[in-house]
C-alpha cells in the first residue's frame, strides 16, 4: 500500500507541474480503469480473433516511444490467449519522412495506409512496423470491423517487412539463400534440356 501512495503521489506531482498533461492524465487514467474493472470482473469469453484483423486496443501505460493507451493494432500472430499486433494510428505529416517505400525509403518504419482503399480506416493511417506489441487477448475493447486480407500483397508485404526489421540478419542470408537457390534451378533446367537435345541427337543418328 506504501508503494501504491507513493506512486499516486508522484503522479499528481508530474500533474501539478504540468509534465502530463490532461489528454494523457485521462488516458492513463481510463487504462488503470480498464485495468481494475477486468480484474475484478474477467469474463474470457471471445470471439475467435483471426490474422490480419483490426481490433481497438487498451496497451496501456508504456515509455516513451513505445505505444501506449487506447489505439487500433492488427494481429498477425496468435498464440492461444496472446497476440501479436502491429499499432495503427492517424497519418500526421510529421510522419512523412518515416514511410515505408521500397525504393525511395526502403529502411522506412511506418506503412502508410490510405483511408480510400480501407473502410474501417476514418482517416488516411499508419502501421507501426517496428514495434510489434505482445499483448493479452484481453486486451481487446471492441473490433473495428475492418480486415487486411492475408491473402493480399498487402499483407504478404507488411509481414515480409517486419520479419526483415526485426530478423534482419537471418532475413539477408534467406534472401541470398533464395537467390543461390534461383540460379541452382536454372542452371539444373539448363543442363536437363541439354541432356535432352544431346537424347534426342543421339536417337536419330542411331
Amino acid at each position: 500500500m506504501e508503494e501504491y501512495l507513493k506512486a499516486i503521489s508522484d503522479t499528481n506531482s508530474l500533474i501539478l507541474k504540468g509534465r502530463i498533461d490532461s489528454a494523457e492524465v485521462n488516458s492513463f487514467a481510463q487504462a488503470d480503469r480498464r485495468w481494475a474493472n477486468h480484474r475484478g470482473n474477467r469474463k474470457g469469453n471471445f470471439s475467435p480473433v483471426k490474422k490480419g484483423e483490426i481490433y481497438q486496443f487498451e496497451f496501456g501505460k508504456n515509455y516513451i516511444p513505445e505505444m501506449s493507451y487506447e489505439h487500433r493494432g492488427m494481429v498477425i500472430g496468435i498464440r492461444r490467449k496472446l497476440l501479436y499486433v502491429l499499432p495503427v494510428f492517424s497519418f500526421l505529416t510529421k510522419y512523412q519522412n518515416n514511410l515505408f517505400h521500397p525504393t525511395a525509403n526502403p529502411q522506412g518504419d511506418l506503412f502508410f495506409l490510405k483511408q480510400s482503399d480501407y473502410s474501417f480506416l476514418r482517416r488516411d493511417s499508419v502501421m507501426k512496423l517496428n514495434d510489434i506489441r505482445t499483448v493479452s487477448v484481453e486486451r481487446i475493447l471492441y473490433f473495428q470491423n475492418g480486415r487486411i486480407d492475408v491473402e493480399s500483397e498487402t499483407y504478404k508485404t507488411i509481414v515480409k517487412l517486419v520479419f526483415e526489421k526485426y530478423f534482419f540478419d537471418f532475413s539477408y542470408e534467406l534472401r541470398q539463400l533464395r537467390q543461390e537457390n534461383e540460379t541452382l534451378k536454372k542452371r539444373i533446367e539448363g543442363l536437363t534440356a541439354r541432356m535432352e537435345h544431346l537424347n534426342r541427337e543421339e536417337g536419330k543418328s542411331s
